[in-house]
Formats: C-alpha cells, structure tokens, sequence
C-alpha cells in the first residue's frame, strides 16, 4: 500500500500523463501526493553564458527565467490535482534531476516515485532521458515510469 506518491513534473505531455497516474494511485490509496520539479541548471554551458556581458546579469535573467519557468509547471501542476480533487504538495529543487528526486523521495519516504520515460524534447532526451533510468537504479522504494500511451483517465472511460 502506498501512502506517500511523489511525481516528477516538467511540464511536457509525459509528465502530464505521470500526474495522472500518480492522483489515479494516490485517490485508489488515499495516500498524500508530492510534485516535484527539478531545474537543472547543468544543461546551460557556462561557457556561453561567460560570453555575454555582463556575466552576472545574464546568468541571473537565465536563472530568474528557469525559476518562472518552474513555477508555472508547479501551479500548472496544483490546478490539474485541484480540478481531479486532489491537493497535491509542491516542491522545486536545483540541480541534477534524477539525484533530486532520488534525495525528495528519500526526505518524504515516498513509497511510490512516478517518472516520465523521457523529457520534453529530442535535445532534453539527450541530457534527462537517463532521469527515468536513473531514478530507477536508484530509488529505495517503487518506481512507476510512464510512457507514451493511454492515461488512468483514458482507461476509465
């Protein structure tokens, strides 16, 4: 039985889907549900941001834009659980995305961790489609990863 689910959000069709089946999980349950969402900030080559001037001004605007960014996933992310019935806890960290999820699951003894196969785009599966492996390889409880295909809503009907 699972009492404590914690999904990983990006905001790309996939992660919409793990939502689904983490409140689909969580309602059966009547366990609480986390959201996370990870920036990370390893992606963006320092050495690109060095050559625009000043420095420190636009590695903030990247850094204030990636923050934004998060936020909206994570409202996004409260209104889809609000509007299933549900309220979910948002959490955003920094850093390298699977040792984030791994490190939150680990500080709320999630029983259930709920990943997208892969991320956004064809670039982003080149840095986080090993997110989904990693956690598998990591995690100390259950892992459910999502792939492309009917949702728990889809299948209800």
């Amino acid at each position: 039985m699972f009492r404590t689910v914690l999904v990983a959000v990006d905001g790309s069709e996939i992660s919409h889907r793990a939502l689904e089946e983490a409140l689909a999980v969580a309602r059966a349950m009547q366990a609480s549900v986390h959201a996370v969402h990870v920036v990370q900030t390893g992606v963006y080559p320092t050495m690109i941001l060095n050559n625009l001037e000043p420095p420190d001004i636009a590695q903030q605007a990247v850094l204030d834009s990636l923050e934004r960014e998060a936020d909206e996933i994570l409202a996004d992310t409260d209104r889809r659980a609000a509007a299933a019935g549900l309220r979910i806890t948002p959490h955003k960290r920094w850093g390298h995305p699977g040792a984030e999820i791994i490190a939150l699951a680990q500080e709320l003894s999630a029983d259930l961790t709920v990943v997208g196969s892969h991320g956004r785009g064809r670039l982003d599966r080149l840095f986080l489609g090993s997110v989904s492996s990693y956690v598998v390889d990591h995690a100390t409880s259950t892992v459910m990863v999502i792939r492309a295909g009917p949702t728990a809503q889809d299948r209800e009907r």
